[in-house]
């Protein structure tokens, strides 16, 4: 089972996370209530993926690991955009958030690239818990395993720019993740955000 960054696990309870959950009394009702976590970005050790667990509010966030054996569905950022879930969610299609998910998939399309919704997006259309607020963002991650072009990155945060939510767009390399935005700029040196923390380098394709 190949599992990335983003994807959404699907679990039978609490008993497949392990953790230090003494501060969290919240867990066992959020996991009740939509029994899915994140995969986060960190070292897989032998049956354990690093995983992120969300509650109802924006402070009930914990980082822990899910049994390997205890995942029951794998549900990927591209797999959710491409089912457009949000033109059946009411929950979503009354939020200020649904017209920019219309665009930015018309955008993406046009470009060819897997992308797909993470956060709370994300998670509400995976676990069909209602997740976004009016104040959530969109958080994008965009699939490309292969070297972006610099003015195409320039070209779609144009037309992202444009829309009238805060956008959050990461692309994803076979080596981590770089904001879109700070790609599209051209500076020489970017932040990659990998499995063993954060580094600077000049080509985020390039292993490091």
């Amino acid at each position: 089972m190949e599992l990335r960054v983003h994807d959404l696990l699907r679990i039978s309870s609490v008993k497949d996370l392990q953790g230090d959950f003494t501060e969290a009394e919240w867990l066992l009702k959020a996991v009740t209530r939509a029994p899915f976590v994140v995969v986060r970005r960190a070292p897989f050790t032998d049956g354990l993926i690093p995983a992120g667990i969300r509650g109802e509010n924006r402070n009930q966030r914990l980082a822990a690991a899910v049994l390997s054996t205890g995942i029951k569905e794998v549900i990927t950022p591209e797999q959710i955009s491409a089912e457009m879930g949000w033109r059946t969610r009411s929950h979503i299609r009354k939020s200020r958030l649904f017209e920019p998910l219309e665009t930015l998939h018309k955008i993406f399309k046009s470009y060819q690239i897997l992308w797909g919704p993470v956060g709370s997006v994300g998670f509400e259309l995976a676990s069909k818990a209602d997740t976004v607020t009016e104040t959530s963002d969109l958080d994008i991650v965009m699939r490309t395993p292969e070297v972006l072009p610099v003015c195409t990155a320039k070209d779609i945060v144009k037309r992202i720019s444009e829309l009238p939510v805060k956008l959050d767009v990461q692309m994803e390399t076979p080596n981590g993740s770089v904001a879109l935005e700070e790609y599209a700029r051209g500076g020489s040196k970017l932040l990659l955000r990998t499995v063993h923390g954060p580094k600077l380098v000049e080509d985020p394709w390039e292993p490091v």
